[in-house]
């Protein structure tokens, strides 16, 4: 066992002044229970959880210090639900998070490699906890991690599914995630300055889990934004955007790279749609040409391929579907990257000529066009998710999941981005060139259009596979609704204004529905105007 009930010396004290000062947490205290205790994250051979944090702990916390904290949050974190022990161990919480990872949020993003995940997971069970910095072997198909980095990845994991995952799929997950959250934070930070010296695919994939479970737990941006502006910057140094500088001696690692790099470089352009944060990836800040490959035909397969669930052509529709996305994006960022240019550079001199209006009118409406006309031909199984490519239909229900929660994210992104493209249009009297691509309906009618297309994807998909996407699913929402509260506000029209209050209504019910930490924002917004 790791720690002898013989070891206890009262050092409790020094093990809380270690974890409040580096985790900014102090630990839970345990309601007091008669008899045995209802929950016990171990098992029967190991010594309980206030016996392991209370034993031979020091003022320097350790990875052993940090897994011990983890597992005595955890139980208090169930003991404060009432949930009983039964099948709920460390082991059970962890896979559970990886299979409902893979099934719900794996199609959107796909920067994990299964059996990687899986090697990772056991690792994290009391038996497998190192006193110190060991470095273990590991099976050949698989990343080969130090301890403290699987840790890290793996609650990393956890802590990014159990926050948005709804309470039918994983209950009590947001109160789960912290402790995970807290743990994944306190280990990456004994081997930081080494990971930043000598980074690789896990460097990366770590941060953007990390920033996606601080800003689902909290609603807030600032923490969330710095681990991810952390791993585009590695990105960044690592010059992902090569092919040559993506291809490792391990196959895993090369195909994780390109993964994590596609991710962030969406992630890139989502900013410059969106204009909430500062660019970090785009192309002018590249020292070369952007020749990395979305796909690869040489590219070992990210998810087990022995899993039932994962036969057939899973995989290559979720990675199709995802390069979809990230051509959205980058459509949309050239179109307001292109109109944002244009509109600064008719307030820093007098009008343009004609000819040159002529020029950059030709050029905006080419650009909408090919943003526009991106799904006119999805692929069969992104408009009839029934096509799944399996005769058994457990196989199939869970596939249809996956395709669901990857559509809905691409088929909802898309129609925000029409919304925030006429908007822009509107704003700086371009509506002429949507004329020009064929889009004649004054303004706010073909904003009520598009904000009906967007809230009908919205009741059409499983709500969970909407509500796995967190708060960047929630942000979308938002910004549809603070477009619908402007036409309800400007509204000159009765039947529009009884149109636009119903969709304004149906998104709030939607927001309310996800119980998101920023979700009461337009509400309060509303009110105030």
């Amino acid at each position: 066992m790791l720690y002898s009930p013989n070891q206890v010396s009262g050092n409790l004290q020094a093990y809380s002044s270690c974890t409040t000062g580096k985790f900014g947490v102090t630990p839970h205290k345990r309601p007091e229970q008669k008899g045995t205790s209802p929950v016990s994250l171990l098992g029967s051979s190991f010594d309980s959880p206030r016996t392991l944090v209370a034993a031979n702990l020091s003022l320097q916390c350790d990875s052993s210090t940090i897994h011990a904290k983890l597992i005595a949050d955890l139980e208090s974190v169930l003991v404060l639900h009432d949930i009983s022990a039964g099948t709920t161990t460390l082991s059970h919480m962890v896979h559970s998070c990886i299979g409902l990872f893979l099934q719900y949020m794996f199609p959107n993003t796909p920067i994990a490699h299964e059996r990687t995940l899986q090697t990772a997971a056991a690792r994290l069970l009391p038996e497998h906890c190192p006193t110190s910095s060991d470095t273990l072997t590991q099976p050949a198909d698989v990343l080969n991690l130090s301890f403290e980095k699987s840790f890290t990845l793996i609650t990393a994991l956890c802590s990014f599914v159990a926050s948005v995952m709804p309470q039918s799929l994983l209950p009590n997950g947001r109160a789960l995630a912290s402790p995970f959250l807290h743990a994944s934070k306190a280990m990456l930070r004994l081997y930081e300055e080494s990971d930043l010296e000598k980074p690789d695919s896990t460097s990366i994939t770590i941060r953007i889990w990390l920033s996606g479970a601080s800003q689902n737990l909290t609603g807030k941006t600032g923490a969330a934004w710095h681990y991810h502006m952390e791993a585009s910057l590695l990105a960044l140094r690592l010059r992902l955007y090569e092919e040559s500088s993506v291809q490792r001696d391990c196959a895993i690692e090369s195909r994780l790279l390109r993964a994590n790099f596609w991710l962030l470089y969406l992630a890139d352009k989502s900013a410059a749609c969106l204009q909430n944060r500062a660019s970090v990836l785009s192309e002018g800040l590249f020292e070369s040409d952007l020749t990395v490959l979305e796909l690869c035909d040489d590219d070992v397969p990210l998810l087990d391929p022995e899993r039932d669930t994962a036969q057939g052509s899973l995989e290559r529709h979720i990675l199709l579907g995802f390069d979809l996305k990230v051509q959205i994006w980058a459509a949309a960022a050239n179109v307001i990257t292109e109109m944002n240019a244009y509109v600064r550079s008719q307030k820093q001199r007098e009008r343009a000529s004609s000819h040159e209006d002529e020029s950059v009118v030709a050029r905006l409406s080419d650009l909408i066009v090919r943003f526009t006309t991106l799904i006119f031909n999805l692929p069969p199984w992104l408009q009839r998710l029934d096509c799944v490519d399996t005769a058994d239909k457990s196989v199939g229900a869970y596939q249809q999941t996956c395709l669901w929660a990857l559509r809905s994210n691409i088929i909802t992104t898309y129609h925000l981005l029409k919304l925030i493209i006429l908007q822009k249009c509107i704003e700086n009297d371009r509506l002429g060139i949507l004329v020009l691509t064929g889009q004649s309906l004054s303004g706010p009618l073909r904003k009520l259009e598009i904000v009906q297309d967007f809230i009908n994807e919205l009741l059409a998909v499983p709500f969970a596979c909407y509500k796995v996407q967190g708060e960047a699913g929630v942000e979308r929402i938002r910004r549809v609704g603070v477009i619908v509260l402007e036409l309800v506000q400007n509204a000159n029209n009765d039947i529009i204004e009884e149109r636009v209050r119903s969709q304004f209504a149906q998104l709030l019910d939607y927001l309310a529905r996800l119980d998101s930490r920023a979700s009461d924002e337009l509400g309060e917004l509303s009110r105030v105007r």
